[in-house]
């Protein structure tokens, strides 16, 4: 996770520390070329001001921060998207349109795995281990990503269920119980739907693992695991949401991968055994099929009818 998204997600700041914060969100550049004493001075407050808040950042000092913070004005200047909501332009080419998708794809892929927190995946993998049934809620364009890691799942013989209608994932969040697990899709919490079945999910007791922007929203209130995709993409503004449903994927595909090794051989000799059984009768309905037809062929050879 980068410093900048660890600085967005503290908590229970003084109202110092808040300013401190919002100067490093918005000067990052001017930050990395201070001292402590420099950095405190032209915001008036004290030097242990800023310690603290290294301390909170889980820190051990400033040069552990300036490090921390060259890495992401790297990492960021580094990047090639323009927009990352129009990355497409009206006059590009057919290799542009090409060369910028590759480029949000990339960008996205980095960031995500900056915010992710291998820890917060591996708890969520184990979680749904232990679970008894495993129910994903989203919304929209969400659901071919839940759909998708359905697949993936019940290839290894482990049933996870996509309710797509609204009143069906409330019923499903209404009978849910604590050996229940709950992966929730919500971008910025917006849906009053989705509200209702972390609501009524957390009435149940029901455990949460909630797949989120960084921006904290009150769904996070319900959650039990958070993982957070790459939210530099606006909800509305855009032309589509290349960067949100990248950053999806590659979520639920690495929760898929971080399942699939908890008992890694015994998941491949699943999914190989299965696939053996459905190529063994694919094989037997075309031997059939080819007897059926030469039988025919046979019949009608001599004349045969079967009237």
């Amino acid at each position: 996770m980068n410093l900048l998204t660890q600085i967005n997600q503290l908590e229970h700041l003084t109202s110092n520390e808040k300013s401190l914060c919002d100067y490093i969100r918005n000067h990052p550049m001017e930050c990395l070329s201070k001292t402590p004493q420099q950095l405190a001075g032209d915001l008036y407050l004290s030097t242990s001001t800023v310690y603290r808040l290294l301390k909170k950042l889980d820190l051990k000092g400033y040069s552990d921060f300036k490090v921390a913070l060259w890495t992401v004005v790297h990492q960021k200047s580094e990047s090639a998207v323009q927009d990352i909501n129009f990355p497409i332009e009206a006059e590009a080419t057919p290799d542009e349109i090409l060369l910028h998708l590759k480029e949000v794809y990339e960008y996205t892929i980095s960031d995500t795995l900056e915010l992710a927190d291998p820890y917060a995946m591996a708890q969520v993998a184990e979680a749904m281990e232990r679970a008894e049934r495993i129910d994903i809620y989203t919304s929209a364009g969400n659901f071919c990503m839940a759909d998708n890691f359905r697949f993936q799942m019940q290839e290894i013989n482990v049933p996870v269920e996509v309710p797509h209608e609204a009143y069906m994932q409330k019923l499903a969040a209404a009978n849910s119980n604590p050996k229940h697990f709950s992966i929730v899709i919500s971008f910025g919490g917006r849906s009053s739907t989705v509200g209702q079945i972390c609501r009524l999910l957390r009435q149940q007791h029901s455990p949460i693992a909630l797949i989120t922007s960084t921006d904290k929203t009150p769904l996070c209130g319900y959650a039990d695991h958070l993982l957070y995709l790459s939210s530099n993409e606006d909800h509305y503004q855009k032309i589509s949401a290349f960067s949100t449903r990248t950053s999806l994927m590659y979520l639920l595909d690495s929760l898929y991968a971080f399942y699939f090794k908890r008992h890694y051989k015994e998941n491949v000799r699943k999914k190989l055994s299965a696939y053996e059984r459905l190529h063994a009768a694919d094989v037997a309905d075309a031997e059939e099929k080819v007897a059926k037809w030469k039988n025919e062929m046979e019949k009608s050879k001599y004349g045969i009818d079967d009237q």
